[in-house]
């Protein structure tokens, strides 16, 4: 599975996407983001599967909203 990989050095900063790495599940990836993005003192670093990740853009989203939502 792929996983983007996600980011930020300060508390308070923005978290931004820093990469992707690909593992067999989530602990692995979680040790891969580490392992492999370590150059830095992060204070928050995560990774998500990137089938998890929803596009916003490329149109209008639908406007309904359900009454469990």
């Amino acid at each position: 599975m792929k996983y983007e990989v996600f980011a930020r050095i300060n508390q308070g900063d923005d978290t931004k996407h820093i990469g992707n790495v690909t593992a067999e599940s989530d602990r692995l990836a979680q040790i891969y983001a580490h392992n492999t993005f370590n150059e830095e003192d992060w204070d928050f670093l995560a990774v998500a599967r990137t089938e998890h990740l929803l596009e916003v853009t490329g149109g209008r989203p639908d406007l309904e909203v359900a009454a469990h939502e």
